[in-house]
């Protein structure tokens, strides 16, 4: 999976992305609206030396041993000692551990202290801060530089900056965190919807198609309404992108013919399930090599779902069964539609064991007498998931077109079918995506100026797509029962 994929999954799931970045930006913008604001206020204090002697190398000296105490000094700001004389002095309605989470102090300048106190009210946060300094100045000055009630004290604390209300809170930072928040809900739904693209198991694209089956794809079908019609687009719309779509399988397949097939003018159309258009791609296909001038037979092998013969508009009460079980002859279940070159078997009557009659020996006899009179024999077979009819005709040496709806075909199916075919020890021909989306056909489009209805109409006008009896030019097989 390339970045391409995941741009196309991103892609997919837009809405589900935008609810989720709407929904923790507008949770985030409640949490810091209904946060109660903090306030900080800072005082400054020097810490000098108070020595007598003057000179240069004695106020040196003061100064660095100021220095290395500097860090005890800014320790005692958290203490008890200094804090409980704060929570006195000023009322406060707290405790030592309280208060020391909310004052700090910082030496990153030499002999120079900042005490920091935070508070809901800025005004108590700025008495909390000087409260502290002088708290701080009492015990090192009064108290821990003491010789029987005679101060030793060395130092002296200054005040440089006393501690004043400030009325800009320091938290929340509102577009600070509605921004943070904006981000995660980013990072939240590009994961969900990364997730969702990587959970889900329709086809979406060629490469979900070859992560699985091995047989080349030899084209695409964009979804198209002409598809839907009641003849086949290389009849009802010959100049349409449709049926050059349709045309260039046609000529695709030739090419990916295995030498060790029997019967390579035998293709078998299926899909992995229902509804993927394998009925469509069928007719068409047949529609196509009839169209260049190759004699072709579309037989109706679905016999548990038969759509052909509705799908072309011819009768379809006689037919295959008919033909196998010896009911009737080839003459009259075969049927020439549009053309001359252009043959139809229907499926027939309803068989109560579809699988035993295709499987028969008598199949495989008029397939192989069919197949010596035919360029092409198009057989449309059942989805792979209702029976495994196209992997027995692959088994006796035909071709097997799979044909994968996208959107509508699972990964789960399409394995399913692989290896259904790995286990009888027989292979897919080809593969053919059908519904693909429109844009990747969008660019070729160009080229066909022509309305695709009236060149249609003009086609029909010529060769009438209709079905009547073949007037001798079916085969003649050789009569038998269903093994």
């Amino acid at each position: 999976m390339n970045i391409s994929d995941l741009l196309k999954i991103l892609r997919k799931f837009w809405i589900v992305e935008l609810v989720i970045v709407a929904v923790v930006t507008g949770a985030t913008a409640w949490m810091v609206k209904s946060e109660t604001p903090i306030y900080s206020s800072s005082t400054q204090v020097l810490v000098r030396a108070q020595a007598e002697n003057t000179d240069l190398s004695s106020v040196n000296a003061s100064l660095y041993a100021i220095s290395n105490q500097m860090s005890t000094y800014t320790s005692l700001v958290k203490t008890e000692a200094v804090l409980q004389p704060v929570i006195d002095n000023l009322g406060l309605k707290t405790t030592t551990g309280n208060l020391a989470n909310s004052v700090s102090a910082d030496t990153a300048t030499g002999t120079l202290m900042t005490i920091t106190a935070n508070d809901t009210d800025p005004q108590t946060a700025a008495d909390i801060a000087n409260e502290v300094a002088k708290s701080l100045n009492e015990l090192i000055v009064n108290k821990l530089y003491t010789d029987g009630g005679k101060l030793t004290t060395p130092i002296k604390f200054n005040v440089v900056q006393q501690a004043y209300p400030v009325t800009t809170p320091i938290s929340p930072n509102v577009k600070g965190d509605i921004f943070k928040g904006a981000l995660a809900g980013v990072v939240l739904a590009v994961f969900v919807a990364l997730t969702l693209g990587f959970m889900d198991q329709k086809i979406r694209q060629i490469a979900d198609v070859e992560s699985i089956v091995d047989s080349p794809v030899v084209g695409t079908v964009p979804r198209n309404s002409v598809f839907g019609g009641t003849a086949p687009v290389i009849v009802a719309q010959p100049g349409g992108s449709a049926a050059e779509d349709v045309r260039r399988i046609a000529a695709n397949l030739m090419f990916v013919v295995p030498e060790d097939v029997s019967h390579s003018n035998i293709i078998v159309v299926t899909s992995g399930s229902a509804g993927e258009g394998k009925s469509t791609l069928s007719v068409n296909l047949a529609s196509a090599y009839a169209e260049k001038g190759d004699s072709v037979l579309l037989i109706d092998a679905d016999l548990r779902h038969p759509t052909v013969a509705k799908y072309l508009g011819i009768n379809g009460s006689v037919g295959l069964t008919h033909l196998i079980t010896g009911r009737a002859d080839s003459k009259t279940v075969i049927q020439r539609y549009w053309k001359r070159n252009f043959h139809v078997l229907p499926a027939g009557a309803r068989t109560a064991n579809p699988s035993l009659l295709l499987n028969s020996s008598t199949m495989r006899q008029a397939l192989e007498q069919l197949a010596e009179h035919y360029d092409h024999i198009i057989i449309d077979t059942t989805p792979m998931d209702v029976a495994n009819d196209a992997a027995i005709f692959a088994k006796n040496g035909a071709l097997v077109v799979l044909v994968v709806g996208e959107n509508v075909a699972t990964k789960k199916s399409l394995r399913g079918v692989v290896n259904e075919f790995k286990m009888i020890d027989a292979s897919l021909t080809a593969t053919v995506i059908n519904f693909a989306e429109k844009e990747k056909h969008k660019g070729k489009n160009y080229y066909y100026y022509e309305d695709d209805k009236a060149s249609g109409s003009k086609h029909a006008a010529t060769d009438s797509a209709t079905a009547v009896q073949t007037d001798g030019d079916a085969p003649s097989l050789v009569k038998g029962t269903a093994a």
